[in-house]
């Protein structure tokens, strides 16, 4: 019994990782147009700052993905030649990334309870 919980605690957390990392298709519905072209006076401060403060944060947490780092150095490689919409994708995917590594910490924090084996 305990090894089938245990099972399905792992599918079903896989599925939902899954399921959110692929809700995002980086299209605005509203205008089918690249969410990057959507907003054309973004800050990239901002977007800089927001980004580097999910990252810290999903750190703090100690669930930052391993992709996320090496991220965030191509955005500000990128934000340093001058490629401006470059940027700005790649500070947006390190913020989204953040945010579900945020948002995967809560929910192993809530449900560690399901990793715990039960001898039945």
């Amino acid at each position: 019994m305990a090894k089938t919980t245990y099972s399905t605690f792992l599918a079903l957390f896989a599925a939902a990782v899954l399921l959110t990392g692929c809700s995002d298709s980086g299209t605005d519905t509203m205008t089918d147009k690249p969410a990057a072209q959507h907003d054309e006076a973004v800050d990239l401060d901002t977007l800089i700052t927001q980004a580097e403060d999910a990252q810290s944060e999903a750190d703090k947490l100690g669930f930052e993905w391993s992709v996320t780092a090496p991220l965030l150095e191509e955005a500000h490689a990128a934000a340093k030649a001058g490629n401006h919409e470059q940027a700005i994708a790649l500070f947006r995917e390190v913020k989204h990334q953040s945010m579900l590594a945020i948002e995967q910490a809560h929910y192993a924090d809530k449900h560690w309870q399901l990793l715990i084996p039960v001898n039945d």
